[in-house]
């Protein structure tokens, strides 16, 4: 193959990649909000955690399970991320409502 046809190849394939990332890309919302939680809130399926929030269920990692204290509190920020291609998502940030970022 001559370089010519290599670098035309590089480019289509460099392009095709910006543009399937660009399309999932655009498909992600991010919601930002306060809510109150209730133990029917959190699933459990298969060992993982999952967080029932705006009928999504939302992959719930270990630290962040371990944040919420419902016997405290059930006031939470919560930050999601969502897919609406495929509906999937993840929690990327939870928090006691009202906790300060320096404190615990």
């Amino acid at each position: 193959m001559n370089q010519g046809k290599l670098l035309i190849s590089f480019i289509l394939i460099a392009f095709g990649a910006l543009y399937i990332f660009g399309f999932t890309s655009v498909l992600n919302v991010i919601v930002d909000g306060n809510y109150q939680l209730e133990e029917q809130n959190i699933i459990k399926k298969n060992g993982d955690l999952y967080l029932l929030i705006d009928d999504y269920e939302l992959s719930l990692s270990r630290e962040f399970y371990k944040k919420i204290e419902l016997d405290k509190t059930n006031e939470y920020k919560i930050k999601y991320v969502y897919n609406r291609l495929n509906n999937n998502g993840e929690v990327v940030m939870l928090k006691k409502y009202g906790e300060q970022p320096w404190g615990k």
